[in-house]
Order: C-alpha cells, then structure tokens, then sequence
C-alpha cells in the first residue's frame, strides 16, 4: 500500500515511461515531521523497482505490494526514451 508518493522528475509531463522505486515507508520513520510506520509482522518490501513503466503502472504495482510504502518517481535515461 502506498503511503508516501515522492516524484523526483525532472520531466514531470513524461508520463508513459519513467523509473519506479519503492521503499518501505518505515524508512521515512527518521525524517523530521513524519508520521510513524510500524514495523508489522510478515512479508514487507525494503526495495524494489521497474524500468519503463508508466506512471499508472507504477502507482498499481506499488499499491498492491505488501506493507506500506513510499513511492518515488524518476526519469528514464534519456539514450533509453529517445
């Protein structure tokens, strides 16, 4: 499940195939005026990513993982978009 959602896109209108990476959320537990994850019992993601997806793909698979966790969005290289 998503909790956090962080676009660090240069190119905030390319859309149709950007670098997802998801973290978990209790990562976020250290920086100042966050709220607070628990760690749960089971299966939780500490980091994964896809290349090349959309960004609606992205926000699918990362919603449906275990656990909560933080969304970040990146450009593609440019020699892999052009």
């Amino acid at each position: 499940m998503i909790v956090n959602f962080i676009d660090l896109r240069s190119r905030p209108y390319r859309w149709s195939s950007v670098l997802a990476v998801v973290e978990s959320a209790a990562k976020d537990n250290a920086a100042d005026d966050s709220d607070k994850v628990e760690f749960g019992i089971g299966v939780e993601i500490d980091y994964a990513e896809r290349d090349g997806i959309s960004v609606r793909e992205a926000v699918l698979w990362a919603d449906r993982l275990d656990g909560m966790v933080t969304l970040y969005l990146y450009d593609r290289d440019d020699s892999e978009t052009e």
